[in-house]
């Protein structure tokens, strides 16, 4: 055990050195592309992006359909060396792209046992630092590889950064809302509200929710220091609360969640209704309107049906039998050194 505990430190440590000065080169080598660029933009879209090519092409055909997308930056992080994914992100011309490699921490061996979620969340805190620090931002969005956004998903959020996320009260606001739907018995439609905010609740508490989300440099700086390395999302959430802080959802939805396989957060069938049937805004508007809060959530939940498809495996699934694999290697290892110091 001892031999094995001495080849594991020794191995964390070089390997740590090597993703710090990996990610500093990508760091300085970004932040010369953008200089070259000549301007500034307030509002970039942050991607960090991995291994589901079929996901992204999605994201980025939406991406090219959005209005002014041309004007603002995409900064995307890939993970992993994943070919289809970078020749997607390499021919990019629909606006101005900057692509980093990321390092995964200690070049990505602890994501083969224990998922993916601190890769992710290194990444998307590499992402924002990037941003803040060497872009002058005053504001970035957020947009996984697997949230297809709205045609005027953009324009949404400049207009809730111009509006809501001014307030030091609001840490986020968010373009997904499980309820965007339309109920033809009710004569219920969420395109007619595009300008409604709901605060986003669950159970009676305020929520976080990281499927596409904007949040300020000020926001930023507040929260970085408490970034949580293992679960992003479930940490902001905690903080959120903590802080006593709020975040905002639109009552049309500007993203819907198409990832369900092959990722982290879903062991569902692609064509489960409940996120298929998400109504995105079709339509372009001119946000001249203030955004209008509503109190109460009475948006509509649609009750669970019975048939739905069942579920399927994802990441954690493939990292908890790389972990027994794991575990079997290490007590073997440890029998095999207890033989040849005790019993030889």
């Amino acid at each position: 055990m001892l031999t094995f505990l001495t080849l594991l430190i020794g191995c964390l440590m070089v390997s740590s050195i090597i993703t710090c000065r990996r990610n500093a080169r990508e760091v300085k080598k970004a932040a010369a592309a953008i200089s070259q660029l000549g301007q500034s933009y307030a509002y970039p879209i942050l991607m960090p992006v991995y291994g589901r090519p079929h996901y992204l092409k999605a994201v980025l055909d939406a991406l090219a359909e959005m209005k002014d997308i041309d004007k603002t930056i995409l900064i995307i992080s890939q993970d992993g060396d994943n070919p289809e994914v970078k020749e997607m992100i390499e021919q990019i011309n629909f606006t101005q792209t900057i692509v980093i490699c990321h390092t995964r921490p200690f070049l990505g061996i602890g994501a083969y046992f224990w998922d993916s979620l601190a890769a992710a969340s290194t990444n998307i805190y590499f992402l924002l630092e990037f941003a803040f620090i060497r872009t002058g931002a005053s504001g970035a969005i957020v947009l996984e590889d697997d949230i297809v956004p709205s045609a005027d998903f953009f324009n949404y959020f400049q207009w809730t950064f111009a509006h809501v996320l001014i307030n030091k009260n609001v840490l986020s606001v968010t373009g997904f809302n499980i309820d965007s739907r339309a109920i033809p018995a009710k004569k219920y439609h969420p395109q007619d509200y595009p300008y409604d905010l709901l605060e986003n609740r669950e159970n009676g508490r305020a929520k976080f929710t990281g499927w596409s989300w904007g949040i300020t440099k000020d926001k930023w700086r507040q929260v970085r220091k408490h970034w949580s390395f293992t679960s992003w999302d479930i940490g902001l959430d905690k903080l959120q609360g903590k802080l006593g802080l709020i975040s905002y959802k639109p009552v049309l939805g500007r993203a819907r969640n198409i990832g369900m396989q092959g990722g982290i957060n879903f062991t569902e069938a692609e064509d489960n209704p409940k996120w298929r049937d998400i109504y995105l805004a079709g339509e372009m508007y001119d946000y001249e309107e203030p955004p209008r809060f509503r109190t109460n959530d009475d948006s509509i939940v649609l009750a669970s049906a019975d048939g739905y498809p069942r579920p399927g495996n994802n990441e954690k699934t493939r990292t908890r039998k790389n972990r027994l694999r794991l575990l079997a290697i290490i007590i073997l290892m440890t029998m095999v050194e207890y033989y040849f110091l005790f019993l030889r």
